[in-house]
């Protein structure tokens, strides 16, 4: 690994000891800066300290403590994670039972509420709760009397444990000296308000994120609360890093014009490496005619491996429909009929697939994961352990299953019924088992634009980009001359992430016929997107 080289940019953020906000685009190495800051900071601890690092998902997480801890650097009691892993380990375990009477370790977490709990509170709460409605419902009290703990609701809890107890306060206080959360455009209401509660408490605290990646504003993200931290010049000192360091400048300009007119655009030599095309057919005839292009990308020696090719869809029905003329290996991302499911039964079921498979390397990293939420003890733990090396080489079905039963019942997980019927439909359809499989990288990567976050690829094809498709347009009271676009934004935001995965290369294709709602196939008109004027001369046709 060659040494890493900051840029006058990421030095000035590396080295800044305060509280801070960054905003990275993408390709521009906020990973490597939060690493080094964190290894900054480290060896100036006690050993009986650590920082607070928060990342949106658990694979960006271990990926963080692994780079921090290279070469064996100690980072003394840090904690690396998510929101909801840190809500429930260091706020909700130790401390709930002190402002709620009541034991939160008899309780279950569960990702979504079933019948009767969801009846309990006064709201659907299609976004995360917020302290207010914690405080105003007291629907969430209930769940936590009948011993069910909401993960969307653990960081309205922990906010209300810091507000109302002195001894977690002092806990905080005297464990943790930094908090860093990355991806803060996706944060929702009360994990900024937490965010600002730790900061009031003396952490030093360091929000990262780019409002121009904002894409899960309907699972309650706030690209706002990213921005208010940004103009708060009294608390939090700005620090912008704006080199993309992953795309080709030509790929950098057109990304960048999408959003913003007047960028001053990169210089380059040769011709640009984004292209608007139109081919005809429908999704099914792009397949056909993106397969004989990775034939010839792998000849000529653009790409090593079909894995370095991603083809990114708004829709999942897109998918369906492309994949029908894909005549090259490709891996579907795609929400399982386990993930639809949504039970914890069926969370367990996937993981034990994806241990099976390979896809989880270890048996102690699926232990980790089912167990985050899970008090439980070393014997406990060891007993699962067991029956769960013996499922690993076990090839009947009916077998399998039962095993995977077995493992759940020691989760103390009782219904199990609907998850053993939909494990058994995936073993026995080599499509859907594939879902659970390490990625192979002679596979096309197939995915939507929202799975593709945080990925990176050589070649990207950009699909749906019909008019009505995407961004998506909405007729109001019939009146067809008049629609609009109701999520303008966050639609374009989403091309934007799209666009910016890809290094070399980026597509961008409109399919002569589209599927409308009434699933008939009508003569296309280019994306909205394809026609800004800000864009001419940035690509190829």
């Amino acid at each position: 690994m060659s040494a890493f080289t900051p840029t006058d940019q990421q030095k000035d953020a590396i080295n800044y000891k305060g509280n801070m906000v960054i905003t990275a685009c993408p390709g521009s190495g906020k990973t490597t800066v939060i690493k080094e800051k964190i290894r900054q900071i480290t060896p100036e601890l006690l050993n009986h300290k650590g920082i607070i690092a928060i990342t949106f998902t658990r694979k960006a997480s271990l990926e963080l403590k692994n780079r921090c801890k290279l070469n064996a650097h100690d980072t003394k009691q840090s904690f690396f994670g998510t929101i909801d892993s840190f809500c429930y380990k260091e706020l909700i375990l130790p401390f709930l039972s002190r402002v709620w009477d009541g034991s939160p370790n008899n309780c279950q977490v569960v990702k979504r509420l079933q019948t009767p709990y969801k009846k309990y509170l006064a709201d659907v709460y299609e976004k995360s709760p917020s302290l207010e409605d914690l405080n105003s419902d007291k629907g969430f009290k209930r769940l936590f009397d009948d011993e069910i703990l909401w993960m969307s609701s653990f960081a309205a809890i922990a906010l209300h444990i810091l507000n109302e107890s002195s001894a977690a306060q002092r806990y905080i206080k005297a464990k943790y000296s930094h908090i860093f959360i990355d991806e803060y455009q996706d944060t929702s209401k009360a994990q900024h308000q937490l965010f600002l509660k730790l900061f009031e408490l003396g952490l030093i605290a360091t929000a990262v994120g780019d409002i121009q990646q904002s894409i899960f504003e309907f699972r309650g993200g706030s690209p706002e609360l990213l921005k208010q931290l940004s103009d708060n010049e009294d608390n939090f000192k700005h620090f912008e890093i704006t080199i993309n360091h992953r795309s080709h400048p030509s790929i950098i300009n057109y990304a960048s014009r999408l959003l913003n007119p007047d960028f001053q655009l990169l210089e380059y030599e040769g011709d640009a490496r984004v292209h608007q095309l139109e081919l005809d057919g429908n999704l099914k005839n792009v397949g056909e005619q993106i397969s004989v292009w990775v034939t010839e990308l792998l000849k000529s020696g653009d790409i090593d491996t079909p894995s370095e090719v991603a083809i990114l869809t708004r829709k999942i029905d897109s998918i369906k429909l492309l994949s029908t003329g894909l005549e090259v290996n490709h891996r579907v991302y795609v929400d399982s009929p386990l993930d639809e499911l949504g039970t914890a039964c069926a969370d367990l079921y996937s993981d034990l697939l994806a241990f099976s498979l390979g896809t989880i390397p270890t048996a102690q990293d699926l232990i980790d994961k089912q167990f985050q939420f899970i008090n439980s003890k070393k014997q406990h733990i060891a007993n699962f352990r067991t029956h769960l090396l013996n499922l690993k080489n076990e090839q009947n079905i009916d077998e399998f299953i039962n095993k995977c039963r077995n493992l759940a019942l020691n989760l103390q997980i009782d219904d199990t019924h609907d998850s053993d019927n939909v494990l058994k439909q995936i073993l026995e359809h080599e499509e859907q088992l594939k879902l659970f499989k390490p990625i192979d990288k002679n596979e096309v990567q197939v995915m939507t634009l929202h799975k593709c976050k945080g990925l990176e690829f050589k070649v990207v094809f950009h699909l749906d980009l019909e008019d009505w498709v995407f961004p998506f347009k909405r007729v109001i009271d019939s009146d067809w001359d008049n629609p609009i676009y109701p999520n303008l934004i966050q639609e374009k935001n989403l091309h934007y992430v799209g666009i910016t995965r890809a290094e070399n290369d980026c597509v961008l294709i409109q399919a002569g016929l589209r599927r409308n709602s009434f699933g008939e196939f009508k003569v296309s008109k280019p994306s909205c997107f394809l026609t800004l004027p800000q864009l001419e001369g940035l690509y190829q046709q």
